[in-house]
């Protein structure tokens, strides 16, 4: 049952005079997905306003609207308006959350959010939270007000383009227990370095809960310190592939299905893990789900059983049998600098001839010439055999890759070139930012 199931649950979260009592099924900001006495709302974006699809959200049958323009308010239709439809989003999920009694996680980073948020709404015994990737001020908050009042857990995945956007949505979640993933060389166009994106993904660390806990990646001990530096009040654990990690993965197998197991010397744990997860990240991944699980108590044993069951899916990095009986590895959601080396170092394990096909990855700033070398380069270096470019700053990356580098401008020519020389033994693997919309070429 969600939290918001009518009228008078809705006002006991936000000012609003609803005298006549009405049932609220879902929750939408889209009118084209409303349905029977559900709540619109409406969002003004860059290029649309919510508020003029009022009408064909009643004519699909909304129970309530929440509007933001009072030219269009309009009790007699169900049409009821606040200042700001957004603050008003924060201000329901933010009183939702401070009246849930259960566990809060909190989980940023620049690579490996959403599949650690997948991860834990499976393994973690009644958990609800982030709807597929609804991770800024408006999905966020729908994500709160869609889940599961009953849940014992709600995991919420954070994103950020800027200073402040962790700091706003962390600020809603007030965590007792935050996650940061990774950090790493994303949207640098307006965090400018790895220090911006530092500084926005540990905005999380303010907003933790007093005694509270903070998961963090080892590998990097400088910030680990800085981490420490933050709070006092919460404590601080470290996963990763060493062994100076609180908690970390030994005796890894990559074969299909992955086998390793978690060991922690400080918490006497030491647990047998076998996933159809793939590549060295799904662990990292895993590692960060089982901390989380180890310290709200959650059974060992159902942890374990859930993870081999985890659909391969889960992630984004799906295997398909694909053109001329070869094999491909989609990964083609989204790209930046860290995603793509660890694909690479993926495709380098696998059989057979190893072929990247990579588009741009976008917004890295003055910076994006040289991101784009350096993954010619680091592909050489991982014996790639054949690195194939699309898009505009791929083509410094073929420069700069020393085996078998092909660039195209166009999509029918890639599809051409894939078309004519891919075979039954190639192992292949599609990467580029979401606005390459690489999944084009899967289809050939």
């Amino acid at each position: 049952m969600k939290f918001i199931t009518n009228s008078d649950e809705l006002t006991s979260y936000i000012n609003l005079n609803i005298p006549v009592l009405k049932d609220i099924k879902d929750i939408s900001i889209d009118s084209r997905d409303i349905s029977d006495s559900s709540l619109f709302i409406c969002i003004k974006g860059e290029n649309f306003d919510g508020n003029d699809y009022k009408n064909e959200a009643i004519e699909r049958g909304a129970s309530v609207v929440i509007a933001d323009r009072k030219d269009i308010l309009d009790l007699d239709e169900g049409i009821y308006y606040v200042p700001n439809t957004i603050l008003a989003l924060r201000d329901i999920s933010k009183k939702i959350l401070s009246k849930f009694g259960g566990n809060i996680i909190a989980i940023t980073g620049s690579n490996g959010k959403t599949t650690t948020t997948k991860i834990l709404k499976k393994t973690l015994l009644s958990a609800s939270g982030t709807i597929k990737n609804f991770n800024n001020e408006i999905g966020m908050p729908l994500s709160i007000m869609k889940a599961n009042r009953n849940s014992d857990h709600i995991v919420l995945e954070m994103g950020a383009s800027k200073l402040g956007d962790i700091e706003y949505l962390s600020s809603i979640a007030q965590p007792n227990i935050g996650i940061i993933t990774n950090i790493g060389n994303s949207h640098l166009e307006s965090l400018e370095n790895l220090e911006g994106v530092l500084k926005v993904k540990s905005e999380l660390v303010q907003n933790i809960r007093e005694n509270g806990y903070l998961i963090v990646p080892g590998d990097n001990k400088k910030h680990v310190q800085y981490w420490k530096s933050i709070r006092k009040d919460i404590k601080i654990i470290t996963i990763g592939l060493d062994n100076t990690c609180d908690i970390y993965a030994s005796e890894i197998d990559i074969a299909e299905p992955s086998s390793f197991k978690i060991k922690s010397t400080k918490f006497n744990i030491d647990l047998n893990i076998k996933t159809d997860l793939l590549g060295l990240h799904n662990i990292n991944n895993i590692l960060f789900s089982y901390a989380v699980s180890f310290l709200v108590n959650n059974d060992n044993n159902y942890f374990k059983r859930k993870i081999e069951f985890i659909d391969k899916y889960t992630t984004r990095l799906n295997k398909l049998k694909w053109f001329n009986d070869s094999t491909l590895f989609d990964d083609s959601y989204n790209a930046n600098p860290e995603s793509v080396k660890k694909s690479i170092e993926f495709l380098s394990s696998s059989a057979g001839r190893k072929i990247l096909i990579l588009g741009d990855m976008l917004e890295l700033g003055s910076n994006s010439k040289e991101f784009h070398e350096d993954i010619g380069r680091y592909a050489s270096k991982k014996n790639i055999d054949m690195l194939i470019g699309y898009g505009e700053y791929t083509k410094f990356t073929i420069e700069n890759f020393l085996n078998d580098g092909y660039f195209y401008e166009t999509e029918t020519d890639l599809k051409q070139f894939i078309y004519n020389n891919v075979k039954s033994t190639d192992t292949i693997l599609l990467k580029g930012s979401r606005g390459m919309k690489m999944e084009r070429f899967i289809d050939v």
